[in-house]
């Protein structure tokens, strides 16, 4: 068991995206020729990246070019280099401020494109907060609480929300749905308009240049849905956060530990039930530990790393054990599988397992059954190691 909790402290704060101090901080300070993978509380990147960037963390800060794709999953995301190509984000806060070459797929709590942004593709936003002051050459699709539309948009916009405020330069036809819609003194509208708003007809003022704004009921009806678009709009950024961190989780533990899996998945035909057994001891085993060393003073320290340690296994154990799985029917069926199909394969797995631990009561027997089998045979395999070490010393 103490070669196991071991295992466990050596994994867990590198999969933690950053929560220990060896780990806190990547900061990319050389030129890469292609694609890049990080995973971190904090992510820089201060050199030029020629092929698609994929990360996720707390913070991620892009000071560089990025030659193709941006795809992020952050707490907060701050875009200050160039972006050749698109840009796919979900995070708390998010601030674009350079130029992006191609289509921004955005979802956050509060979404910030700034003056200095031109966006040559389309901007397609879900969030609760979203300050458009830059500009944008296709058109806007945005859901949110609050849209304040301060910048241009050259191709139309269709606009959802609480409350929209627009005050910048419209071409294009406009679709606008809201409690409310406030006109500013320099908005522009170069295309014809439709909404809908709670307060009835609004004053476009002098915006309206050679078109006409006209106020229909029938949007009505997709203001009672926006809801529910919202909430699945909101599931839908929870899930491809999850399958984001999921696949960084799944590289980083098939990097490391890939070794240590093969070894483990051989041993499951025949210390099925052993491993079983062993897991369950560390999943309801640990938990009494730690409510032990919390008792003793001296203790406590020890008590609360063992609580870090525990949360994350549990927290990332549908993950090893769709890793596990997948080496498991590699080495069952003699697959010859490489590194990268092992991670998309083990993803799929993942996200079946999850789906499958949704499932009431079910579920809950068989995130059991999982995190105890895999947890155990890990075990079972690094004790058998370290004793053939001892034989080898001896």
């Amino acid at each position: 068991m103490k070669t196991f909790v071991l295992f466990i402290a050596v994994v867990f704060p590198i999969l933690a995206l950053g929560q220990f101090e060896s780990d806190k901080t990547i900061t990319l300070s050389k030129n890469m020729q292609d694609d890049v993978y990080l995973a971190a509380e904090t992510v820089t990147i201060n050199a030029t990246v020629a092929g698609d960037v994929v990360a996720a963390g707390g913070k991620l800060i892009v000071k560089d070019t990025v030659q193709q794709d941006l795809i992020v999953a952050a707490g907060e995301i701050l875009v200050k280099g160039y972006v050749k190509d698109d840009i796919r984000a979900s995070g708390g806060t998010i601030t674009l401020d350079n130029v992006v070459g191609d289509d921004v797929i955005v979802f956050g709590g509060e979404i910030s494109i700034t003056e200095e942004t031109v966006i040559h593709g389309n901007l397609i936003s879900f969030s609760g907060t979203v300050d458009l002051d830059g500009e944008v050459k296709g058109m806007v699709k945005a859901s949110g609480g609050e849209l304040n539309i301060n910048g241009k948009i050259e191709e139309g916009a269709e606009l959802y929300g609480g409350e929209i405020k627009v005050n910048g330069e419209v071409r294009g036809n406009s679709k606008i749905v809201a409690e409310e819609i406030e006109i500013g003194d320099n908005a522009k509208f170069y295309g014809d308009v439709e909404y809908w708003t709670e307060d009835g007809e609004v004053d476009f003022g002098n915006s309206l240049v050679n078109a006409q704004a006209v106020f229909n009921e029938e949007l009505m009806k997709d203001r009672n849905e926006f809801s529910w678009k919202a909430l699945g709009i909101a599931t839908l950024g929870f899930w491809i956060f999850y399958v984001l961190s999921a696949f960084l989780v799944l590289l980083l533990l098939n990097w490391a530990f890939k070794k240590v899996f093969v070894k483990s998945v051989g041993r499951l035909d025949n210390d099925f039930w052993k491993s079983f057994g062993y897991g369950l001891i560390y999943l309801f085993g640990l938990p009494l530990l730690i409510v032990f060393t919390l008792v003793i003073i001296v203790g406590i320290p020890i008590s609360l790393f063992l609580l870090s340690l525990y949360l994350f296994s549990i927290l990332f154990g549908h993950l090893v054990a769709a890793l596990l799985i997948v080496h498991y029917w590699a080495h069952r069926k003699n697959k010859s599988w490489g590194f990268w199909s092992i991670v998309f394969i083990a993803l799929g797995t993942a996200i079946v397992l999850r789906l499958l631990t949704l499932i009431p009561f079910i579920g809950l027997l068989i995130s059991i059954t999982l995190l105890a089998v895999a947890y155990g045979v890990l075990a079972l395999t690094l004790i058998q190691k370290k004793k053939i070490i001892k034989i080898a010393e001896s």
